[in-house]
């Protein structure tokens, strides 16, 4: 069950990191409107949604305490 619970919320948390990255790509001054590849910035771009789906997978695979 903590399987399936933390893909699921890894999955949900995928489109909230997507665009918390793409905030931080503008605040840390990325160029949107270059096709140049040396203005791709990695933290930006892979680190946070990867911060966030790590954090929600996480978060799902922790086990609850059995009610009795």
């Amino acid at each position: 069950m903590g399987l399936m619970r933390g893909l699921i919320l890894a999955a949900i948390a995928l489109l909230p990191g997507v665009f918390l990255g793409l905030l931080a790509y503008i605040l840390m001054g990325g160029n949107t409107n270059s096709t140049d590849p040396s203005d791709f910035m990695f933290l930006p771009c892979y680190g946070v949604p990867m911060l966030f789906i790590g954090a929600a997978f996480v978060l799902g695979m922790r086990g609850d305490p059995e009610v009795e």
